[in-house]
């Protein structure tokens, strides 16, 4: 079977080779970002600004070029390149069909990402109603504002793990402590509970 595939490929005109190629290349490129989403965390998605997003998408869905419209825009153009080449379209005709096919890929992506954000709150707003509430450290937070540890606390309907840190001495894994205040906008501070 490989080697009928090989011998499909090798009499594929080099146009259509090209088409197929950026094809596979983006799916299998959007197929590592979502492994990375789901078991990693974040899929190092890159927007226009230059800034890395390590939270699975856009910063706020403001950057309309990131790697994952581009690779769906260039799945469309391979693929949809392909398939008109195929219909006896020539190399031309073809690129502008796949062209087309990709930007409306794109557009649709953009779209449909942009409402999933505006779904999504931005953390701040629901991070501050966890202040003078108690929870319990899950991570060792390092005392003086030496490093981050992380609390396990209950706010907005659910239990949340969030990055913390402490002016006091260290707090050892299992202490109760009450949020002070936010500490920038992802995490907190805490102090023991007496």
């Amino acid at each position: 079977m490989t080697h009928l595939a090989l011998i499909s490929w090798n009499e594929e005109d080099f146009s259509l080779q090209v088409f197929w190629a950026i094809g596979w290349f983006s799916l299998v490129f959007i197929g590592i970002q979502a492994v990375l989403g789901l078991f990693v965390g974040h899929d190092g998605d890159t927007s226009s600004s230059g800034s890395l997003d390590i939270h699975g998408g856009h910063g706020g869905g403001g950057g309309y070029l990131s790697m994952r419209s581009i690779s769906a825009m260039l799945l469309g153009l391979g693929f949809g390149g392909a398939i008109f080449e195929r219909n006896g379209f020539s190399v031309g005709i073809s690129a502008l069909g796949g062209l087309a096919i990709g930007l409306v890929i794109g557009v649709i992506y953009v779209a449909m990402m942009n409402s999933l954000y505006r779904l999504r709150s931005d953390g701040t707003a629901v991070l501050s109603d966890a202040i003078n509430k108690s929870g319990t450290v899950y991570m060792r937070i390092p005392g003086s504002m030496a490093g981050a540890g992380e609390i396990q606390i209950s706010f907005g309907g659910r239990m949340q793990n969030i990055k913390a840190y402490t002016h006091g001495w260290d707090l050892a894994t299992g202490t109760a402590v009450r949020v002070v205040s936010l500490h920038g906008d992802q995490a907190l501070l805490v102090e023991k509970l007496s």
